[in-house]
């Protein structure tokens, strides 16, 4: 009996239980590493301050104990220098990063409230937690190939691409994904150049492996920077003009080899773009085409529910129109991702009216788009011609 009330007492006065997760906010995320200074200080603009977002149900009224920590660690370490009289217990983390990496960042925060229970003053206390793993990254930007990416009148693509593939099996860099953009930088520009070296012979392929994994490496927005958006563009572009654009109506029956070539730089756009719906309907239309109407009904079944949710936010940027996507996140189609999703469109609405003996399902899709497409002269007459029963 004792040993019940005792049980209860504890339990009424102190609970101690983890609520939601906890995340985090900072003045940068990307950055580069922080350098000494002469008089063996850090400059202030190095300086990352890491503040937590409280949950809306934490208690304004209690004490808060703070508890941060970079990599697992609660004392600086490798990578990281806390700035003088500073510690990991303060309400925000400022903190200086001077090694290349991805760092991992925690908080346990722990509130305390005092409540007046008769003549007994009873604690309360809640714990919440939270993790954002590579929540920073530092990187190299990389000086070396930055020179011979730039190199007047062209740029050695043979060395580039050689310096590139070092750097990148450096353990230093194993988590970097600069190097695997300059590589695919050296090699579409050896694919551009028409390079002949055998050893080159699969450039193409290996500029899309390259980049898909500076992509998958890039946790904090490297490829967003100005030099390497650019390079995304340029890499749409030449494979759009060169493969997809002029191929479009090749018959798989007529030219299969032509065809085939079709299909490879259709994926390969599908894998680099930060819009992949914006070609999927041409992938469907190929898939219909080569008498795989299974594959290419799930396409056009899963896809235009997706579609119909994208909003278009009327912002123009640098590289493309800001769209709200199906999952609310805002992402920027390229003037390429709106060629592709064009004739995506156009192609597949021509054969589901054809596989339905009607328009109807063809019509959903136009009626998306054609006011994100009505100033394509061609998109408007093919509409006019073929969909003029869309509207009604």
């Amino acid at each position: 009996m004792k040993l019940g009330l005792t049980l209860f007492f504890f339990a009424l006065c102190t609970f101690y239980f983890t609520q939601e997760e906890l995340s985090f906010t900072a003045n940068k995320r990307l950055l580069e590493p922080a350098a000494l200074k002469n008089d063996n200080s850090f400059d202030s603009k190095d300086l990352v301050e890491i503040s937590c977002v409280e949950p809306k149900s934490l208690n304004p009224q209690g004490t808060k104990k703070y508890q941060w920590s970079i990599n697992g660690a609660t004392e600086a370490g490798k990578g990281w220098i806390l700035p003088k009289g500073l510690t990991t217990t303060n309400e925000k983390l400022k903190v200086y990063f001077d090694k290349v990496g991805n760092y991992t960042v925690s908080l346990t925060l722990v509130v305390t409230v005092k409540k007046k229970v008769g003549d007994e003053i009873e604690e309360e206390e809640t714990e919440y937690s939270g993790e954002t793993e590579d929540f920073i990254s530092v990187r190299s930007v990389f000086p070396e190939l930055a020179a011979i990416y730039a190199q007047k009148p062209k740029p050695d693509y043979v060395k580039l691409v050689e310096r590139a593939s070092e750097y990148s099996v450096k353990p230093k860099f194993a988590n970097d994904p600069t190097p695997h953009l300059f590589l695919a930088k050296g090699y579409l520009g050896l694919v551009k150049t028409t390079n002949s070296d055998p050893r080159f012979e699969s450039a193409m392929e290996e500029c899309i492996t390259s980049f898909n994994t500076a992509r998958e490496l890039d946790k904090n927005g490297v490829i967003f920077d100005d030099e390497h958006q650019r390079f995304l563009l340029e890499l749409e572009t030449y494979i759009f003009d060169e493969n997809i654009k002029d191929n479009v109506n090749t018959d798989p029956k007529i030219d299969p080899d032509g065809f085939d070539v079709l299909m490879e730089n259709i994926d390969y756009y599908n894998q680099i773009s930060f819009a992949p719906i914006t070609s999927v309907f041409l992938q469907a239309s190929t898939k219909y085409m080569k008498k795989d109407t299974k594959g290419a009904n799930l396409i056009w079944n899963t896809e235009i529910p997706k579609l119909k949710k994208y909003k278009d936010l009327d912002v123009e940027t640098t590289y493309g129109k800001k769209f709200e996507d199906e999952n609310g996140t805002k992402i920027v189609l390229s003037t390429v991702d709106l060629q592709m999703l064009k004739f995506g469109v156009m192609q597949s609405a021509s054969l589901m009216k054809t596989r339905d003996g009607n328009s109807t399902k063809a019509c959903e899709l136009m009626n998306i788009v054609a006011p994100w497409l009505s100033d394509q002269r061609d998109f408007v007459q093919f509409i006019t011609k073929e969909f003029n029963n869309c509207g009604e």
